[in-house]
């Protein structure tokens, strides 16, 4: 059984550190590629990750759907720059996956933005909502991974309809 102590040796940190990476507790800023060669060091060890102290759970709990949307991508003074469609897979309070995203300029803006996302089914057909895009992922079929801004209360009411059940 590998142990924090092994991973901490071979990728040259303390054990403090490492514990804290896995275990994403609060602490110390470590660079992204620390963080990496952490998590692919024990893989690679083979590390139980089901003995972390702390499991590694989202805020709201996804739900997967298949449901048409429009989308919206807007400048930071909230001037439209494209719209086109997309098909939501998965989605929470807290944002949604989209895939087969199909704008018609094949690009997104350089200058900060949001998306807006219609769902195209009632009872939600009437909301857009609002975020960022936190992935992205293009390999044949583009994927956005959207998290989504404060809800007002009417538009989290209606969401919580579909997210939820």
């Amino acid at each position: 059984m590998v142990t924090q102590v092994e991973i901490a040796h071979k990728v040259g940190l303390d054990v403090s550190s490492v514990n804290k990476i896995l275990n994403r507790r609060q602490g110390p800023v470590f660079r992204k590629e620390t963080i990496r060669k952490v998590f692919k060091i024990a893989k690679d060890m083979g590390y139980d990750f089901g003995r972390l102290k702390y499991a590694h759970r989202r805020r709201h709990p996804r739900k997967d759907i298949s449901l048409g949307a429009e989308i919206y991508v807007y400048h930071k003074d909230g001037s439209l720059y494209d719209q086109g469609v997309a098909t939501i897979r998965d989605i929470s309070l807290g944002g949604a996956r989209l895939s087969d995203v199909a704008l018609p300029t094949g690009s997104l803006p350089v200058t900060p933005f949001t998306v807006g996302i219609r769902p195209m089914q009632k009872p939600v057909d009437d909301i857009e909502l609002q975020g960022q895009i936190v992935r992205l992922h293009a390999n044949g079929s583009t994927v956005f991974g959207i998290e989504f801004g404060k809800l007002d209360g009417t538009i989290e009411k209606k969401l919580r309809r579909i997210a939820i059940g």
